[in-house]
Formats: C-alpha cells, sequence, structure tokens
C-alpha cells in the first residue's frame, strides 16, 4: 500500500469505528423501543405478624421486582417477588397500574406467573425466543427497575449456562450467566437477546457487596416453557423452611423431614387449608427462623422425605390431581397432627 494510502486508512479509522459504534448504539436504541412496552414493574405488599415483647404486632411491608407482559393479560416473573405476596400491583411502561394476583409459582426453579385483574385486550406482549439457541459471547440486555428506576436498559454478554438439577431430580433447571448490570428490582424482568425476544427471566447475582459486580443469573425461558406449558404449577403461597436435624430436634418434632410454615399469603391454597404461619422470630443454630407455625410433615397421606425419590412424588402427586380435587397435607401443630384439605385450584 502506497505510503498516501496507509495515511487515508490511518484517517479514516476513527470515523469507521465510531459509526460502527453508532450503528451498534443505534440498534439497541430501536430495539428497546420495540420491547420497552412489554416490560412492567411490580409492587407488592406482605402484611407480617410478630409475637414481640410488647405483644403481637402487624406491619407492611413493600416489595418491588420486574416481569415480561405475555398472552393473555399474564406476566412472567421470578417466584420470590410475589410467592408470599398479599397484594400485588402490576404498573406498565405508559404508567397504568393494575391489581394482580399470582396464580402459578415453583420457588425451586424461581419462576411464577401472575394474571393481571380485569386485563385490557390491547395489553402488548413479548417475543418469545429459544434459549437454546443463543451461544455464550453473544449480546444480551435486560429491562427492568433496579432500586425502582423502571425501564432501565443494561447491556452484556451471556457469560456462561449454570444446570442445577441432579439426575434423578423432578425439574431441570437451567440459569443463564451474564454480566449486564443486574440489582435489586431487576429480579423478575425479562433477559433479551439481540433481537429482543425473551430468553429468560432475571433471578439474582453473586456479590460480596450486595451490588451488582457482573456475576447475574436468570432461568432460561426453556425452563419456563418446559414448567408452565406442560403442567401448570399450583400457588400455594406458603413462605416454607426445610428443618435442619438441629431444628427439628429442637422444636421436639419427632420426624426426620418436615418443613416450617414461615409465611402464608391472603388468598392462597395455604390459607384456604388453614395452615398457620409462625410468629416469633428467633435463631435456633445459628439460623433465623419465624417459630409457632405449623411443620408441614405429610402430603397426601405420606410423609415427607426430602431425597430425589421424595421430591419427585410431591411434585407428581401435585400435578397429578384434577382441579377442584381434594389436596391433603398434615401438619405438626401444639404437638398434636392435624390433616388439613381444601380443593385443587
Amino acid at each position: 500500500m502506497k505510503p498516501c494510502n496507509w495515511i487515508r486508512f490511518i484517517t479514516l479509522l476513527p470515523f469507521g469505528l465510531l459509526l460502527s459504534t453508532l450503528s451498534s448504539a443505534s440498534d439497541f436504541a430501536e430495539v428497546y423501543k420495540r420491547v420497552k412496552p412489554t416490560v412492567v414493574t411490580i409492587k407488592t405488599n406482605e402484611y407480617v405478624e410478630r409475637q414481640t415483647e410488647r405483644g403481637r404486632t402487624d406491619r407492611e411491608v413493600a416489595g418491588i421486582g420486574s416481569g415480561i407482559l405475555v398472552k393473555g393479560g399474564y406476566v412472567v416473573t421470578a417466584a420470590h417477588v410475589v410467592h408470599s405476596a398479599d397484594r400485588l400491583q402490576v404498573v406498565t411502561a405508559k404508567g397504568d397500574i393494575f391489581a394482580a394476583r399470582t396464580i402459578s409459582s415453583i420457588s425451586v426453579a424461581d419462576l411464577a406467573i401472575i394474571e393481571i385483574i380485569d386485563a385490557p385486550t390491547n395489553l402488548p406482549t413479548a417475543a418469545i425466543g429459544d434459549s437454546d439457541k443463543v451461544e455464550v459471547g453473544e449480546e444480551v440486555f435486560v429491562v427492568g427497575a433496579p432500586l425502582g428506576l423502571s425501564q432501565t436498559l443494561t447491556v452484556g454478554h451471556l457469560s456462561g449456562r449454570r444446570q442445577q438439577s441432579n439426575p434423578g431430580d423432578p425439574i431441570d433447571l437451567e440459569l443463564l450467566q451474564t454480566d449486564a448490570s443486574i440489582n435489586q428490582g431487576n429480579s423478575g424482568g425479562p433477559l433479551f437477546d439481540s433481537k429482543g425476544r425473551v430468553i429468560g427471566i432475571v433471578s439474582h447475582i453473586k456479590s460480596t457487596t450486595g451490588g451488582s459486580v457482573g456475576l447475574g443469573f436468570a432461568a432460561s425461558i426453556n425452563t419456563a416453557k418446559k414448567l408452565f406449558l406442560n403442567a401448570p404449577p399450583i400457588w400455594t403461597g406458603m413462605d416454607l423452611l426445610p428443618m435442619s436435624p438441629t431444628l427439628l430436634q429442637a422444636l421436639n418434632a419427632p420426624y426426620s423431614s418436615g418443613l416450617l410454615v414461615q409465611k402464608v399469603a391472603f388468598g392462597s391454597l395455604g390459607a384456604e387449608l388453614g395452615v398457620k404461619a409462625g410468629r416469633v422470630p428467633a435463631t435456633v443454630g445459628g439460623q433465623k427462623v419465624i417459630l409457632g407455625g405449623d411443620i408441614i410433615i405429610g402430603l397426601g397421606g405420606q410423609r415427607l422425605d426430602f431425597s430425589t425419590q421424595g421430591f419427585e412424588r410431591i411434585w407428581h402427586y401435585l400435578n397429578g390431581l384434577k382441579k377442584g380435587s381434594n389436596i391433603q397435607v398434615t401438619v405438626l401443630r401444639q404437638g398434636q397432627e392435624k390433616n388439613l384439605s381444601a380443593a385443587k385450584p
């Protein structure tokens, strides 16, 4: 190449890079405009009862998360955002506010579906992608409400895939890892591919500071499709704590496995069953718990078993019941076994 051509090439190179950067930015600007109406903010309220030295106290705890609109006025979000909430509100990108209710929730997968009550027919819906086709290294982006700042866009890459299940588990879980910035309030929001198709639902971050350090995780959208389309799960509305041997012994519970009830949401299956939540904060073996509630020890006439086979039995029992059939739960309450039942919603 002649010297004059080298000079021309070097002179024009920065302009070429600038045009390339502007083109990339323009692409994200256009796709953001397209997906923005499908992303919602979810506001939650929980009513917490606690027994203190001054007596019983009631207080309302507010929370915030994100979600993505799908067909029929439904919103896919993270289970931990809505699972034990007593009241839900969905706020659209236009600022419209709707009451909502949880209809399906799987805590182990951190996935849930909520329904907008009296949803208008003209709500936009997101394009759902195929998370199996996105490769590590591809550009992705998140839209949500970090720290309450709704409709915030953050861009990164698909950093990895993390399988969270073991052979024999009833649920196959896959988490998509990303370095797109994720903070409190992003939970439940969509992870998009570069074309604006939903490939994941934001779950959590790993951090030593509490803020984003580039280690964010989202449940893959293919996991959500499989769980919700094949066998829509039941929303129990119960915050349950698997009991350690130390906790079982401390509470004088003569069982090998049990679920200590921490919270029961209004209007949930747990409330229909009449399950009692705990009220007394305590620390047992270094673990913070809420005592005084029921201990769930059986389901469908069988004792709880936290082995792989035990979880599989629970999964098949709950999803094998037809709508309206009685769900049977056995609890330990004040030292006595009690059988509870309610119709499957």
